[in-house]
């Protein structure tokens, strides 16, 4: 054993953990500075051995100028340091644990401290402390304490080196007839918890019963005079005593023990479902899901698995990974996801609360419609198409066809056609476009019936006359069509003449003459003006 300084205050600082007293640093400052002193612009606080000019400690307080002979506080010196305490940042937790492992005994036993920490290079003294001051410095990572007595009672932690400040235990060292001793150390989900009930003098105890909260526990635990849960809970915590009867002289005599609170620690944290989009995501959308749990520190090195579930299904584990990704997700994906968290041997698993989440159609958007003739003006009597499109949305899409100023729906396809326009038709017309969610609207197109109108012509050589289209008059044989004879083109306000005689029907279309559906070819001469709107 390494004595130390017995009553000094506990210093977490990280310079302790390397053998030296607490550094502060600010701005980097060359010079030594004993004690606190404003040096180039800051504080510093480094204990060292110092070294003046004549040969001599420098007193506490003095500080030099670069290049100067004492000590300098090198940019590679603070380098250091900073290295020291951002690796102290992520160091692991010392462990403290007692052999034998019970937190009372009798006084005059012997127990043993053991400190736990991650192996180094290099041994250095490991550091104990009773009541949150330093105790002594060990060689090893052990201390022993022997033939205990009450002013050993207490809280003790410890430091190895290369890690921070471990748990604390508490060690009662107990004057009564009869204790119970249950273990120094913390006691986790799905741990054992074992206790024991002891009299001063072996061999002294009988019809032991065990207690929690004032009830019998005594059976299935009990074996002997110990009480054995193999995998706790955490509404196994609770205040356990014993109860024993004990050989007093010539008789027995019933006695009780102290009670003890135990409280079974939480392994990990009841998980969360944690959705990393909108609880609402859009078809198509990737699905993000993570289980959110905190593993207690005092068990870092415990390996944690994870489920996933939709709609009571798994989705996804047992894996150790806390994510899970549905990269498109359809209607179908709809329901209630939650998440389980387990250990390896599963003697602890816990799981979320269910998540609702609701997969939505992606909107209807970018509705437009189509004319044909284009422009929507359309000759009476012939044929108007109009068709309706939408740029984005998912799912079945219904359309429907509307005209302004009417209830009346007068389609349910994306085509909607009318076979031969009326003056009746005329109108604004527009079509709606739904997927189950709000139905979206076209801008609307003009449609405009042109009327037909029969006037009487004269034909050069009066080979083609005629009375009003109104007329009942018969049709008078006219002549052939001159060869060098022209159609205007069949835009509203232009007239255009057009002659049957011995001119067959298909040979007046192939020209581009527009016939009405009225007008009967033949071997008369039919001349027909029509007026655009």
């Amino acid at each position: 054993m390494v004595a130390g300084n017995a009553g000094q205050e506990r210093n977490w600082g990280p310079a302790r953990l390397a053998g030296m007293s607490t550094v502060r640093v600010g701005m980097l400052c060359h010079g030594v500075v004993g004690g606190a002193r404003r040096c180039l612009g800051t504080w510093q606080t480094i204990t060292k051995p110092h070294r003046p000019n004549d040969g001599s400690p420098p007193r506490a307080g003095s500080c030099r100028r670069p290049g100067s002979v004492g000590w300098s506080f090198s940019p590679h010196l603070f380098l250091l340091l900073a290295a020291q305490a951002l690796s102290l940042a992520v160091a692991e937790m010392a462990l403290l644990t007692m052999d034998p492992p019970w937190s009372v005994i009798f006084q005059g036993e012997s127990i043993t401290l053991r400190c736990q920490g991650p192996p180094v290079h290099k041994q250095q003294p490991t550091a104990w402390y009773h009541n949150g001051k330093l105790l002594e410095h060990t060689e090893t990572n052990t201390y022993r304490i022997q033939n205990a007595r009450y002013k050993q009672n207490g809280r003790y932690e410890c430091q190895s080196p290369g890690s921070t400040s471990s748990n604390s235990v508490t060690l009662s060292v107990s004057y009564d007839l009869l204790i119970l001793q249950v273990p120094s150390h913390a006691v986790f989900e799905g741990e054992l918890l074992q206790m024991q009930c002891r009299g001063w003098k072996v061999g002294s105890l009988a019809a032991v019963r065990f207690y929690r909260d004032g009830a019998d526990i005594t059976k299935p635990y009990t074996s002997a005079m110990q009480l054995s849960i193999p995998q706790a809970k955490a509404h196994h915590s609770g205040r356990y005593h014993c109860s024993a009867d004990m050989h007093s002289y010539l008789s027995l005599k019933r006695r009780e023990s102290q009670g003890l609170y135990i409280s079974i620690k939480e392994l990990f944290t009841s998980p969360v479902l944690n959705v990393a989009s909108s609880a609402e995501p859009l078809e198509g959308s990737p699905l993000n899901l993570s289980c959110i749990t905190q593993l207690s520190p005092y068990r870092p090195h415990t390996v944690l698995w994870y489920l996933f579930y939709g709609n009571s299904t798994v989705l996804q584990g047992p894996v150790t990974s806390s994510e899970y990704q549905v990269p498109a997700v359809g209607l179908m994906d709809t329901g209630f996801y939650s998440c389980a968290v387990r250990t390896e041997s599963s003697n602890v698993q816990k799981w979320s609360p269910r998540v609702p989440i609701t997969i939505k159609r992606v909107p209807i958007s970018g509705v437009s419609l189509e004319v044909w003739p284009q422009e929507g003006q359309v000759m009476e009597g012939h044929r108007l198409v109009l068709h309706c499109s939408v740029a984005t949305g998912t799912g079945s899409i219904s359309f429907s066809w509307h005209r302004e100023g009417s209830a009346e729906v007068l389609g349910r396809d994306s085509r909607y056609e009318i076979p031969s326009t009326q003056q009746s038709d005329n109108g604004q017309y527009y079509c709606m476009a739904s997927n189950g969610d709000s139905p979206a609207r076209s801008l609307k197109v003009q449609v405009t019936v042109v009327g037909w109108h029969h006037v009487a012509v004269q034909w050069p050589g009066d080979g083609c006359r005629f009375r009003d289209g109104g007329s009942s008059t018969p049709y008078s044989p006219c002549w052939d069509l001159p060869a060098s004879f022209q159609l205007l083109p069949p835009e509203p306000g232009n007239v255009l003449m057009a002659a049957a005689g011995r001119k067959a029907e298909s040979e007046l279309r192939a020209a581009g003459v527009s016939l009405h559906p009225s007008a009967a070819v033949s071997e008369h001469c039919c001349c027909w003006q029509r007026w655009g709107p």
